[in-house]
């Protein structure tokens, strides 16, 4: 199934297994995904809340940790003034460290510009008869453990309702969750965010011949952005004139190379290399007599090669160029 803009809803578990580790790896990735609105996070609030108290939880663990191997047996055998070279001669703010901790929770959805759905949205009563039914994601034996995900599910359930464009990815290591959107096409479930990545990576890859044709098609256009953006900042080929002494006449630019440099859903950028040509008026000094000059206005062309990073936005297929979102040289 090819991959397209989608929703992404990651289990309490997946936090867990990833060690909270909201920088780099596998969170930081979704992050920058979730921010250009490819992979977009939603968060429950019942999960929001469960994912704080887990970290939470964490955090007071590895404090305690801390101030065991600071006080230690062995670590006493060392002198106050050894402890204090050393930067052991510290006392922990407990409550202080732990909110630290627990505030990049909050700092990671804001980053990744999540969708919050809040707890106002759970179904009660849908959720109440999966309970007594013993529908998933509640399962013989463990029902009242099954709750946060069951408010989750109802969740999700109504946030996909409400938002029928895109498909929501469901993570999640619990078979009972997962089952209970194993039946509904809206949900495209995976035990691993990994799998999500794979798929996400194998389909921008192919879309890389895409792009590059889309440019080469509409390299007239591309051109004329570059040379837009010349035209308006004469100071990346002029900067011994003025902004007042400096007027353009008209500028054209030659693609000589293109090279893709990142490319998402519906979203690519390219360093195009280009051969520029800008025809000027100019206020300069220019000799009017054997040995005295004055100020006069003359005529200049400006010419060389540059390199302009250009990002485009199109369709998901690569085969509509609906903007040129940027220019930079």
């Amino acid at each position: 199934m090819p991959f397209e803009r989608s929703y992404l809803f990651l289990d309490t578990n997946v936090y867990v297994q990833e060690a909270y580790r909201f920088r780099g790896t596998s969170l930081g990735k979704l992050s920058d995904l979730s921010r250009d609105d490819e992979l977009r996070l939603v968060v429950p609030e019942v999960t929001r809340r469960e994912v704080a108290s887990r970290l939470r939880e964490a955090a007071e663990e590895h404090v305690l940790k801390i101030e065991a191997a600071l006080y230690s047996k062995i670590v006493g055998l060392m002198s106050k003034t050894d402890m204090k070279q050393l930067g052991l001669d510290i006392e922990l703010d407990r409550e202080a460290v732990v909110n630290r901790v627990a505030g990049t929770w909050d700092s990671y959805c804001d980053a990744c510009n999540a969708e919050s759905i809040p707890i106002a949205s759970i179904d009660l009563p849908e959720v109440l008869a999966s309970y007594f039914e013993v529908k998933p994601p509640f399962e013989k034996g463990r029902k009242r453990h099954e709750f946060p995900d069951g408010f989750a599910v109802s969740s999700l359930r109504a946030f996909a309702s409400e938002n029928t464009g895109r498909p929501i990815y469901v993570v999640s290591k619990d078979k009972g969750l997962l089952a209970a959107f194993g039946d509904d096409s809206r949900f495209r479930c995976h035990k691993e965010l990994s799998e999500i990545f794979d798929e996400y990576n194998r389909h921008t890859e192919a879309l890389s011949p895409s792009a590059h044709k889309l440019v080469e098609d509409n390299a007239e256009w591309i051109a004329d952005a570059v040379a837009d953006h010349l035209a308006a900042n004469p100071h990346l080929y002029a900067s011994e004139y003025r902004e007042n002494r400096i007027h353009i006449e008209s500028a054209t630019v030659d693609i000589e190379d293109v090279n893709l440099v990142e490319i998402g859903l519906g979203r690519a950028v390219f360093d195009i290399g280009v051969s520029y040509y800008v025809d000027a008026e100019v206020m300069d000094m220019v000799r009017v007599a054997y040995d005295d000059y004055d100020w006069d206005v003359v005529s200049r062309r400006f010419s060389g090669q540059i390199t302009a990073y250009v990002e485009i936005i199109s369709n998901d297929s690569f085969t509509e160029l609906l903007e040129i979102a940027s220019v930079e040289v």
